[in-house]
């Protein structure tokens, strides 16, 4: 082929990029979590993942087990949200298992992503909790299947346990166990 031909090519046929993120979310991703892929639009049907956490309560400083499972997936994008902020990422996530990994979006590890595209059918990753109280929290993740399979708005929900809540509690068992001996 001659030089002038292949020039004649290069300028004719288009140049077709994919945006796929292999070795995790973009900072694009960091506020709706979204995983920006060329064309694809998040599924609508049942999600096939799930999230759990190794507790629904916590207390600042604390760890918690976060774990994500269901049917194969390539990457995912997990942040902790305070209810009363549901856009800024809070804690710190550690420990993730292969295959995933943590990044910054505003501050560091404070997101679980993918480290590759391996398949993956369970990951996990250990979140901590700030030094102080954020109120309750909500796990929120996506979950890519495919480049154009995803899911979002996966939650869980964890709750700020006080130790006022607590005395709270014991003061009501107390004030119960009175009742009832006063009444018998």
């Amino acid at each position: 082929m001659d030089s002038f031909l292949m020039t004649c090519l290069l300028i004719i046929v288009p140049v077709v990029t994919i945006n796929g993120y292999s070795t995790g979310a973009p900072k694009g991703a960091c506020k709706n979590l979204m995983p920006n892929h060329e064309g694809a639009v998040a599924q609508t049907t049942t999600s096939p993942y799930s999230i759990s956490v190794s507790s629904t309560t916590y207390k600042p400083g604390e760890t918690i087990t976060v774990t994500v499972k269901g049917e194969l997936f390539k990457g995912l994008i997990l942040q902790a949200r305070s209810s009363s902020d549901d856009t800024t990422p809070i804690g710190t996530f550690t420990i993730p298992s292969t295959n995933t990994k943590t990044t910054k979006c505003t501050s560091d590890s404070d997101t679980w992503t993918h480290s590759n595209s391996t398949n993956k059918r369970e990951g996990s990753a250990n979140w901590t909790a700030p030094s102080t109280n954020m109120g309750d929290i909500t796990f929120r993740a996506t979950i890519v299947q495919t480049k154009l399979k995803f899911w979002t708005n996966h939650e869980k929900a964890v709750s700020a346990q006080s130790g006022l809540r607590y005395g709270v509690w014991i003061l009501f068992v107390g004030l119960l166990t009175v009742a009832m001996v006063v009444c018998n």
